[in-house]
């Protein structure tokens, strides 16, 4: 008697994909079917350019490096409390693929490692650089990292090993 392979161990693998830059973050979690979650950020924007700064010539140069002005700080702070509730959304056992623009995904991919350590887990966590990525593709991502064949194929994704 022939036996069938167990598709449902493939096929039923959770995994969580997470797009993330400073104005929001996408979770889209697979198990079987793609359900999202959509984070919107607080987090201000950056400061542009003031143009020309004078400098006092009596002020003596040098000192202990850049100065932080008050209001990178608190953009800072933003930042952590964002990537603190995209970390708490994300499943204590999904395998993690964090995708974005900048280096707040590094940032939540330290944090979710940093967690994952203090309450002794061991996850597959990976982080890789994309633009903005529509619906259909972020589903096509986390069912082909969940190994289930998409519907058709993509060619370009660095991916995760």
């Amino acid at each position: 008697m022939e036996t069938q392979p167990d598709r449902t161990t493939a096929a039923h693998r959770q995994r969580t994909l997470v797009w993330i830059d400073t104005e929001q973050a996408v979770i889209v979690r697979w198990d079987g079917a793609a359900k999202f979650i959509r984070l919107e950020s607080d987090v201000p924007a950056h400061r542009r350019s003031t143009g020309h700064v004078a400098h006092e010539p009596l002020v003596r140069l040098g000192g202990g490096g850049r100065r932080q002005e008050a209001g990178e700080r608190h953009r800072l702070e933003h930042l952590h409390r964002f990537i603190s509730e995209v970390e708490a959304r994300l499943a204590p056992d999904d395998e993690i693929e964090i995708l974005g623009p900048g280096t707040l995904r590094e940032r939540l991919a330290r944090l979710v490692e940093t967690n994952d350590r203090r309450h002794g887990r061991m996850r597959h966590i990976c982080s890789y650089p994309t633009g903005q990525l529509t619906d259909a593709q972020l589903v096509a991502l986390v069912r082909e990292a969940a190994s289930e064949s998409p519907h058709r194929g993509r060619e370009g994704s660095p991916g995760c090993s």
